[in-house]
Order: structure tokens, then sequence, then C-alpha cells
């Protein structure tokens, strides 16, 4: 048995007819089962973006008389649990680990609550920022890192002038001072997000430019820092957090925004082809 395993399962079993602003607070409760237990009500539905009123909605809906009847049968399981995570090795250590279906299980969760919890104006409003803004940088540290190389690659094929912070043996100041106000930034933050990052999103907002934010479902965000949020379900089946449906949506954007410039991006692509070929970078199966 795991903490608050009873809750999650209710709100497994009522996932997918939870309202957004609801679903919004399921999402931090899977996230973090301990939220509740340890919680109160007001700082639970603030730390999830919604009201008081909304979080003693979610809490009737799963059955509970309220938050208090919620929190007080999580906190009579987590005696027992607690006894059972101190015997029990840690997930994916072990002679077992994680299973490969359980992993597999958990990857589509993540991809199918990432799309449903999606509104489509603010689909539509990221893919219109990087459509038409001047120059597009790309923002992220630590885990995020890999996001926003992986963004970049996409990026760089459909259209010109990708930046990059940080870039690698660069001082960030010095890149950072070209941001204009007809620029957008995509800032990937899921999970812990940086005081530098902080910093870039804060500064580029100053500067003008236009602040599209990829984060997990269930992290807060500065809405003065940022102009569109896009969140993502990032729990692990084991240790480390999942980046699928983060590496998806970023997916997604790039697919939208090429197919909004059109035949300009086709012909980039076909350009960048015939560079490879014409060095001899590619094989003719790769094509």
């Amino acid at each position: 048995m795991t903490v608050g395993e009873p809750l999650q399962k209710r709100i497994l079993d009522h996932y997918e007819d939870l309202p957004r602003g609801e679903r919004r607070l399921a999402d931090l409760i899977l996230k973090n089962g301990a939220s509740v237990r340890d919680e109160a009500a007001t700082d639970l539905a603030r730390t999830a973006g919604v009201s008081k009123a909304t979080a003693a909605r979610f809490f009737r809906r799963l059955g509970y008389a309220s938050f208090r009847a919620a929190q007080q049968e999580v906190r009579e399981h987590a005696g027992a649990a607690a006894q059972a995570l101190a015997a029990a090795p840690l997930p994916g250590f072990g002679a077992g680990g994680v299973s490969i279906s359980a992993h597999l299980d958990n990857e589509v969760q993540n991809l199918i609550r990432t799309v449903e919890q999606q509104r489509s104006d603010e689909i539509a409003t990221a893919i219109k920022l990087l459509l038409n803004g001047d120059k597009l940088w790309v923002v992220g540290f630590g885990d995020n890192y890999p996001l926003i190389h992986f963004a970049r690659a996409q990026l760089i094929k459909v259209r010109p002038d990708i930046r990059i912070i940080p870039l690698s043996g660069f001082s960030v100041p010095e890149e950072f001072a070209s941001i204009s106000s007809a620029d957008v930034m995509l800032a990937c933050g899921v999970g812990r997000r940086t005081r530098a990052f902080r910093n870039i999103t804060s500064s580029a907002k100053r500067a003008g430019a236009r602040v599209i934010l990829l984060t997990d479902a269930a992290s807060t965000s500065d809405a003065a820092s940022v102009d569109v949020v896009l969140r993502c379900r990032s729990v692990g089946v084991a240790m480390f957090d999942s980046m699928t449906a983060a590496v998806s949506l970023l997916t997604y954007l790039c697919a939208s925004l090429a197919a909004r410039i059109g035949d300009s991006a086709i012909e980039r692509m076909r350009l960048i082809e015939n560079i490879h070929a014409e060095w001899g970078d590619m094989l003719s199966s790769d094509f």
C-alpha cells in the first residue's frame, strides 16, 4: 500500500470526468500524494491555482464529506505505508526493479493526461507566437537542458535564428543582451526551476519579449513572467521524472509550426537535406 492510495484510486476513477480546475488539483495530488496529508486545504488550493470552493467540490465529487475527511483517511494509512516503504527496496533497485509494462503504462498515462489538459486556445497562441517571433529563444537548465536542445534541433529545421540559453562556454548575460520586444522565448521548466531560469524569463518579459512556459502539471507559475503556460504530466514510475510528455508536446508544437510556415519551411528542409547530401553527411537510406 502506498501513502494515500485510496484517495489516488478515487482520483483515477473520476479523472476523465473532472472539470479543468479540479483536474489541476488532481494532478497535484497524483504527483505529490503527501500534499493532502501535510497541507491545509487553503494551501493545497493555492498551490494548484484553484479556489478553495473548487477544492471543496473536488473532494465531495470523490465521495468525501470534506477535505478533512480525505486528509484523515490519508493520515490513517500513512503509518502502515511508511513501515512497508522502509522495508522495501527503492523503486527501480533490487532484483526485480520496475517492470517494463509498468513503465509503459505510466508513460501512456502521462501522454493521455497531458493531451487532455491542454487548452486549444493556449496551444494556438503558442504556435502563433513561435510563428511571428523575430528571434526564437529556447531556455532551460538541469534536467530541461536536453529538452531545449531537442526543441532547437526541430525548430532550426523550419525557421532561422533560434537562440539557446545557456550556451555552453558562453556567458548568459552577453547572449541574452540581444533579446528584443519582437522576440519569443520558449522556456522549459519541467520540475525544479532555478533562480537563473526565473531571472531570464522575468528579464525577457521586461524587455517586451513574449514567453511560452512548458512546465509540469503540478507546478505553480508567475503569470506576470509568462504569456502562455503549457503543462505536461511528468510522473515517473521509479526514481526519475518522466520527460516523455514534454518531448511529445514539443514535437507537436514544432510540427504545427512547420505546417503554419508552409512552403518556406519545406524549402528550408530541402535545402538542409541538399547540404547534407553535398557534404556527404547522409546516406541515401536516410531520405
